[in-house]
């Protein structure tokens, strides 16, 4: 007996069996075979010779109605007989069913679609004849069942493998499994004690059809590590003129995937380890096995776990270090492929039910959807999902259409999901075609999501710059407070970013750059929210506050370049280290800005509550009669500690020359401790500084010849 143990779990379910004799089929016969009578009448095993062969014309090839087993080296065939079964097992038996590396089980009919209308593609359905499988079950089953050979299957409302009942034992294939028609399946389970393995290959083709449903509960892991492929489209690489293709030929097909119970091991999209011997202990030479790739082509969902029946729990997978219940180190990806259809890679929930995944989603792989002309979701956790975490180190990506109803998301947490923390240190990116589409990475529309935590790269891009409709992370629903965490990685890491807007709900919200990249616009509610930049982070776009007490915090080497719209609240500014603000003030009228050995780098018009300069700060000001020029006016006091600086800097040298007032101040002090420096300013020219009680003023003239 085979003995499958899969990766990431310390079950494994050995079924013992009675020892029989074994009968041997070694020539072609086209008799159907029962284990309870193929040895001249008695109960006996079944082993179908590599030259051998059992090909009825109707009906069940093997029959296993006894404790018996039966391994198939050869082949099994049945064609054009609606109904028909290759190797079939009655309810109640015990037995094992192989399908070894060499044995080939074909159900199949003569029918092939042609070119009717001359129009240059196949015209017709996918198949006629209907209800036809490679492996079947009755009812329950007890023993393990393994498929790696190739079972091919071509009918309607058929399937490869499907199993009627609950299976005790290991399910594994890692051959090849093909089914064409409508509503095809290729690999359909009940309940299993026991492991599920998947890998090969599994292709289902025809509307509605799935490559594996798993429709009951898994007592064991379920490891993907083949390709599983659905579509009811035709063709799966466009054709160079595809307004020629029929309406038969663009029928959308199911889940390449479909999860619909419980999974007790957890699962794993897995890809073998980088060492040639058995390292993850599964029985499998590593070099011998494949990465999982699961694939939809259409609009249907690559990968879905959810139930339209029944919550479903995902437990953790055994010996990760993470707790995970989900992880995905191989690639899930969903393609529109044709105009108009919208594409998602991986749904969770959203079918009326709770999908729990303990401890969290772990992605290593790639999760891409792709549409041309639609909207693509790479990962949609629907209404009902809780799982705490979404971590990312790979690659979550979606590229879409152009037009204004096109929507291209990363990872989108929908309204009645539950998902707190989503953390990347890999890429998460959004891509629109075209100027009137939008573009969003991350998205919750629950409110539950509370931090976004990146040390890698997230990015929108691809609608009109000049819109608001490139946005890397949209928190906006949340209203008890979110954190958005930009986090300092090693010397010699790419250093993270952000690019595209932020925005944030009506509670206190924390924008906290550490390291690296902002380049978009970020927008707060009502709350009291703060922004802050330390490390060498830096942030060019605006930043737009509510009407609460806000904070913006620079340190280190940080810089902030665009404009701080405050709101009108109370709020402060502080610079401290040799960090850098350069920008304008909105809304600022009650701010206080303190200066603590960084540089205030103010243009144009702005009223603020107070101003104090200390530790060698800098306040640079730029001089022109335009609406770029520095006017300053602090309703409080303006204070200057010892050595701070007046940095002086021309946009325009024909306004320059002239008498400038760069501040004023309902209270002055420590004028006489400022001093001016012309570094930016052109070598022609000179600035003079003068103070008054409650003014600055920079007198900009021509120097002398000598």
């Amino acid at each position: 007996m085979r003995k499958t143990l899969l990766a990431s779990t310390c079950l494994a379910t050995i079924i013992a069996m009675p020892a029989y004799a074994e009968t041997s089929i070694t020539t072609a016969t086209t008799t159907p075979v029962s284990t309870s009578t193929v040895k001249s009448g008695a109960a006996d095993d079944i082993k179908i010779g590599s030259a051998g062969s059992i090909k009825p014309t109707s009906g069940t090839a093997v029959t296993i109605d006894s404790n018996n087993k039966v391994t198939n080296d050869g082949t099994i065939q049945i064609t054009n007989s609606d109904g028909a079964r290759g190797i079939f097992a009655n309810a109640g038996v015990t037995g094992t069913i192989t399908n070894s590396a060499t044995g080939k089980i074909i159900i199949d009919e003569s029918y092939t679609p042609t070119d009717i209308d001359n129009d240059g593609d196949l015209d017709g359905p996918f198949a006629v004849g209907s209800n036809r499988v490679g492996i079947a079950t009755g009812g329950a089953f007890t023993g393990n069942i393994v498929n790696s050979g190739e079972v091919t299957v071509e009918g309607n409302d058929s399937a490869g493998i499907r199993l009627g009942g609950p299976l005790t034992g290991n399910f594994t294939t890692d051959g090849k499994v093909s089914v064409i028609g409508d509503r095809a399946l290729g690999v359909g389970l009940q309940d299993v004690t026991g492991n599920v393995r998947l890998a090969g290959t599994i292709t289902a083709q025809g509307v509605d059809a799935v490559a594996a449903r798993l429709s009951g509960n898994i007592n064991g892991a379920l490891v993907v590590q083949g390709t599983l492929t659905a579509t009811g489209y035709r063709y799966t690489t466009a054709p160079s003129d595809p307004s020629k293709l029929d309406a038969d030929d663009l029928l959308i097909g199911g889940p390449a995937l479909s999860i619909e119970g419980d999974v007790s091991g957890g699962i794993v999209l897995a890809v073998p380890p980088k060492d040639t011997k058995d390292e993850d202990k599964d029985g499998i030479d590593d070099d011998k096995e494949g990465s999982a790739v699961v694939r939809s082509f259409g609009s249907a969902p690559a990968m879905r776990i959810g139930s339209a029946d029944r919550d479903i729990a995902i437990g953790a997978v055994a010996g990760t270090g993470t707790g995970f219940g989900l992880i995905i180190d191989g690639s899930v990806q969903g393609n529109g492929l044709y105009a108009g259809k919208d594409a998602t890679a991986i749904q969770l929930g959203g079918m009326g039910h709770n999908v729990t995944i303990a401890g969290g989603v772990g992605i290593s792989g790639s999760v891409s959807a792709t549409s041309k002309d639609a909207s693509a979701t790479a990962i949609r956790a629907g209404a009902g999902t809780i799982t705490p975490e979404i971590r990312n180190a790979g690659k979550i990506e979606a590229t879409g259409g152009s037009s204004a109803t096109s929507s291209i998301t990363g990872i989108l947490v929908e309204a009645g999901a539950d998902v707190a923390l989503i953390r990347n240190s890999g890429s998460i990116s959004a891509k629109a075609g075209g100027d009137a589409a939008t573009a969003r990475a991350i998205v919750d529309l629950s409110g539950n999501v509370d931090m976004v935590e990146n040390s890698g790269a997230i990015s929108a891009s691809g609608a009109l710059a000049s819109s608001d409709r490139n946005v890397a992370i949209d928190l906006s629903a949340n209203g008890g407070g979110a954190t958005v965490k930009q986090t300092a990685v090693a010397s010699g890491v790419t250093a993270p970013s952000i690019t595209g807007d932020v925005r944030f709900g009506t509670g206190n919200d924390v924008f906290d750059i550490a390291d690296g990249s902002v380049k978009g616009n970020s927008y707060f509610g009502a709350g009291d929210n703060r922004l802050a930049l330390s490390g060498d982070a830096t942030y060019a776009g605006n930043a737009r506050f509510g009407s609460g007490n806000d904070t913006m915090a620079l340190t280190g080497t940080s810089v902030f370049t665009g404009n701080a719209d405050f709101g009108g609240g109370t709020d402060s500014l502080s610079i401290g280290g040799t960090a850098r603000f350069a920008g304008q003030l909105t809304n600022a009228q009650g701010l206080a800005v303190s200066v603590d050995g960084g540089t205030f780098d103010i243009a144009g018009a702005a009223t603020i509550s107070s101003l104090a300069v200390t530790n060698k700060g800098i306040v640079a000001v730029t001089l022109d009669s335009g609406s770029t020029g520095t006017a300053l006016q602090v309703t409080g006091t303006a204070s200057f500690a010892a050595d701070s600086k007046l940095a002086l800097k021309l946009s325009s040298i024909e306004d320059a020359e002239g008498d400038h007032v760069v501040l004023t101040a309902g209270t002055l002090t420590g004028a006489n401790n400022l001093t001016a420096t012309s570094t930016l300013v052109p070598f022609l020219y000179k600035g003079t500084l003068t103070s008054t009680a409650n003014e600055l003023r920079v007198n900009i003239a021509r120097k002398s010849t000598s």
